[in-house]
């Protein structure tokens, strides 16, 4: 069952699984109400799909009706009725997604030099990324590059985690590439929320697509 209470943070699909925006969350038992950012001025949305972040369950879907749009000294409120659960991610096993995104990568050297070196993101989370490079990189390196899938671009710090000889497909050289798996460090709960919206959208996507194939 999930902690209501605890939750704080959510996304809002439309029917077409396109984005509509973040919002924060008020739950007390099972009345929950829905904050929007300040940009939203006004909303007529009724039926959505919403992701809640609950601590203890992961990020759970449920289908929502909304109601009772109010403008508030808080912002633009929402009643949110849940529906039915569509499903749920533990946060240790954050979605993630399978995208070919090549990237320039910030570091330094072995005598501390600034440099940039080429990489190519294969899966993203937001907890997380697995690149391959040429680099070499040690267990506990840090590295940064400009995430531009981003509505706002955003530049997003890693740690390495584990490196290991690549073994993929694709238009690699697999004497020279190894794979890193890296988590994200120093993001705010806006960088979070962004990356987390953009894996969701991206999956909703692909989901989409696949459904369309058949």
């Amino acid at each position: 069952m999930p902690q209501f209470n605890k939750w704080k943070k959510a996304s809002i699909y439309n029917m077409e699984h396109e984005h509509i925006c973040d919002v924060a969350v008020q739950a007390r038992n099972e009345d929950i109400t829905l904050i929007f950012p300040e940009e939203i001025m006004n909303g007529s949305w009724e039926n959505v799909s919403v992701v809640f972040y609950d601590d203890m369950k992961g990020l759970i879907t449920y289908k929502c009706k909304l109601k009772d749009y109010k403008r508030l000294s808080m912002g633009l409120t929402v009643k949110c009725i849940l529906g039915e659960e569509e499903g749920a991610v533990q946060r240790r096993n954050d979605l993630k997604i399978r995208q070919i995104i090549p990237i320039s990568i910030q570091t330094v050297d072995t005598v501390g030099e600034k440099i940039s070196v080429d990489a190519t993101i294969q899966d993203i989370s937001a907890g997380g990324l697995f690149c391959v490079s040429e680099h070499i990189f040690a267990e506990g390196d840090r590295f940064s590059f400009l995430f531009r899938r981003l509505s706002k671009p955003m530049r997003l710090e890693c740690e390495v985690l584990r490196r290991q000889p690549y073994e993929g497909k694709g238009n690699f050289s697999r004497d020279r590439m190894m794979g890193y798996g890296c988590r994200f460090v120093n993001l705010t709960d806006n960088m979070e929320s962004a990356i987390r919206s953009y894996v969701f959208k991206e999956d909703l996507l692909m989901k989409k697509r696949e459904r369309m194939r058949l």
